[in-house]
Formats: structure tokens, C-alpha cells, sequence
């Protein structure tokens, strides 16, 4: 008796398929061989010991089936004595690709898309920009402002400097500037004494 639980299967080139295969050896039984077969080409075979028991005998074997190729696709049948249990595989020679021709037509769509839609935003700013020229109060205020500051900075530089120079030019003694102190002094003390 043979059972085989997966019928159907799919493997990629190269793989060892693997099938578990439970065999059920009749009592006192001689020694047999479990045979698999592609188009009644022999790829596999195990020895099965003799049952020597009054009963039958039931075991598990883990079939190794290397597929080479997508060649191998096909019906596959294991034997026993004159039982057969029939399988199917598919044999891909490459595993899972994605389609990349949807990528290649939609890259170039997004680059137009993007590009016409740059072309479209500039020339709508270059329209708006024309209509609508740039006057001294709108957005150059900033640079109208900074420009007379940078005006009125140099007039202070320049009368600042001139002032230092005038005091550089001149020369005052200690005594000259304790003179004046005493004359304003002098000059206080009459005011306060005409006011009273």
C-alpha cells in the first residue's frame, strides 16, 4: 500500500524536491525495491527490507528528487510491488522576477510630468512677474531703508571724524583747563550773590 499526501508541486531548477511517502510492506514479505519513474525512465530507487511479521509493517520514507532543470516538469509515478501513486511537478529554471516594463514606462511618464509641470510654473511666474513689476514701497522697502541708514552712518562718520580732528589739532595744558574751572566757579558765585 502507498500513500503519497502531496500529488502536485512546484520547484526550481536545481532543487532537491522532497516527498514523504508512507509504505505499507504486507507480512512475510521478501525483500522489494520502491521505484520512481519519469516517462518510464527509472530516477530513483530504496531497498525495502523483508517483513518477517505476521502483520503488516508501515513505514515512512523521505524521497530526495534533485529536478535539474524545467526538462523535469512533468508525471511522475512512484511503484511498489504492483501499486503506483502518480505525482505532477513544475520545474521553473528562475524563481520570482517582477516585471520591470512597468518601471521602465513609468519613469519616463513622471519625468514629463514633472518637467512640463516646472516649464508651466515658470512661465506662470514670468507672466505674473510682468504684470506685476516690483515698486519702490512693495518689496524694497528693506533695501530702501538699509540704504539711507548706510547714508546717515557715513554723515555721522564723517562729522564724528571731523570732530576728533579739530581736538587733535589743538593743544590744552592742565593748568589751562584748572583755570577754567575756577573762572566758571567765579562766574556762579557772582550769579548766586546778584540773586540775593
Amino acid at each position: 500500500n502507498l500513500i503519497l499526501k502531496s500529488r502536485t508541486s512546484v520547484a526550481l531548477a536545481g532543487e532537491k524536491l522532497v516527498h514523504h511517502l508512507e509504505v505499507t510492506i504486507p507480512a512475510n514479505s521478501s525483500k522489494t525495491n520502491i521505484l520512481c519513474y519519469q516517462n518510464s525512465n527509472e530516477i530513483w530507487k530504496h531497498a525495502v527490507d523483508e517483513n518477517t511479521f505476521s502483520h503488516p509493517l508501515t513505514i515512512i520514507l523521505s524521497t530526495n528528487i534533485t529536478m535539474n532543470d524545467s526538462s523535469c516538469s512533468g508525471e511522475y509515478y512512484f511503484k511498489f510491488q504492483s501499486e503506483k501513486v502518480y505525482w505532477v511537478v513544475l520545474v521553473r529554471d528562475m524563481g520570482y522576477q517582477p516585471d520591470t516594463e512597468i518601471l521602465i514606462i513609468l519613469l519616463p511618464v513622471v519625468i514629463i510630468i514633472l518637467l512640463s509641470l516646472s516649464i508651466t510654473g515658470s512661465v506662470y511666474i514670468f507672466k505674473w512677474y510682468k504684470n506685476h513689476p516690483p515698486s519702490e514701497g512693495d518689496g524694497n522697502e528693506a533695501k530702501t531703508e538699509k540704504r539711507k541708514r548706510n547714508t546717515v552712518a557715513t554723515e555721522e562718520g564723517a562729522v564724528s571724524d571731523s570732530v576728533y580732528t579739530a581736538l587733535g589739532q589743538t593743544t590744552v595744558s592742565v593748568y589751562d583747563v584748572l583755570n577754567v574751572d575756577e573762572e566758571r566757579r567765579a562766574s556762579t558765585d557772582s550769579q548766586t550773590s546778584k540773586k540775593e
